[in-house]
């Protein structure tokens, strides 16, 4: 959106990233050191965050409603960002990813008007139990404030001395190894939920509300078809995805695959994440690093023909084995079905 003024770009940002109007948490881009601002939010506050010039952090809780919630994942993981987001639509809500300031990845959700914090929060635990990672921070962290506390605050999007860093900038939601280029124009696109969802997701699955049960009753219907499998990779998976292999990529990115799909995530989404993980590989022998047509073919093979071996006795998984893994004493079939 090149032709949205500065005024214009004010209000859109604010329109997501508002909470608690008389405070608001910044830091030294320099040192590092996190303080607390007790004066308003303003206009003038806003613009120095997008230049560059004072980072914005955000209070997201203001009474018991919030009108965004970002789950926060420290490690360099692209796939756990995805995976959220996966878990995020089949609940049918649209999730937005955020390269953080430093290292790792914001989960954004954005709704249509003020939500309970609860109802939020615990659709967001649920999607993370899904996933295997029920502790991973949420913000906002509380479901209410009392009087004497202001909460947590986030880190804002689009601190202007980290954008050209490509760090605390949107990535583009069908291609998340990529920067989103146009950050206005996605935020113009972004897809809020409407409270009513809250409500249908926690009705259709059970969820309990720590200190009350209502819940609207005027829900629309969920289809709601849990993975069969959580995202709770395995330890070996894990480091594989984290560090790179060395040798045998096609066979490792079949089996990474197979655990990709295990956990949830579709074929698109498990295709572009592991693209960004083939960067990490280090080939020996003078080898090239896989390229993105053998990535398809392998992620289409593993998804297609349903297969479920762990593949713990592939040399290159058994490179990463950990004792801890409760997987470490089984022998799957390599290809079994």
């Amino acid at each position: 959106m090149s032709n949205l003024n500065t005024a214009g770009k004010i209000r859109l940002y604010k329109s997501f990233f508002t909470g608690l109007d008389n405070v608001y948490g910044t830091y030294d881009p320099d040192t590092g050191n996190v303080r607390q601002a007790k004066e308003p939010v303003t206009d003038e506050v806003i613009l120095k965050h997008l230049k560059g010039i004072q980072p914005y952090g955000v209070y997201l809780l203001n009474g018991d409603k919030t009108k965004a919630l970002a789950v926060d994942f420290d490690e360099d993981e692209l796939a756990l960002p995805i995976a959220f987001v996966a878990g995020a639509k089949r609940f049918g809500m649209f999730s937005y990813i955020e390269r953080s300031k430093s290292k790792g990845f914001h989960a954004w959700l954005f709704f249509e008007e003020p939500v309970e914090a609860k109802k939020a929060r615990i659709v967001a635990k649920k999607i993370l139990a899904d996933m295997g990672k029920p502790n991973t921070e949420i913000f906002p962290k509380q479901d209410r404030l009392d009087n004497l506390s202001y909460g947590n605050f986030i880190n804002a999007p689009l601190f202007g001395k980290l954008v050209p860093k490509g760090r605390t900038v949107f990535v583009e939601p069908g291609e998340p190894v990529k920067v989103c280029e146009d950050q206005w124009e996605l935020l113009h696109r972004i897809q809020r939920v409407p409270a009513i969802r809250l409500d249908a997701i926690i009705q259709s699955c059970g969820l309990k509300l720590n200190d009350t049960e209502v819940v609207s009753k005027e829900t629309e219907p969920v289809d709601h078809n849990p993975p069969e499998h959580s995202f709770g990779l395995p330890p070996c998976i894990r480091r594989i995805l984290s560090e790179g292999v060395t040798f045998d990529q096609r066979v490792c990115t079949f089996r990474l695959a197979i655990h990709l799909k295990k956990a949830g995530l579709p074929l698109d989404l498990t295709i572009v994440t592991l693209t960004a993980w083939v960067q990490k590989n280090k080939p020996a022998d003078g080898k090239e690093i896989i390229t993105e047509p053998e990535i398809k073919s392998q992620a289409e093979y593993a998804y297609k023909n349903g297969y479920k071996g762990c593949g713990c006795e592939e040399p290159v998984i058994e490179a990463f084995c950990d004792d801890s893994c409760p997987l470490a004493s089984r022998k799957n079939g390599g290809l079994s079905k």
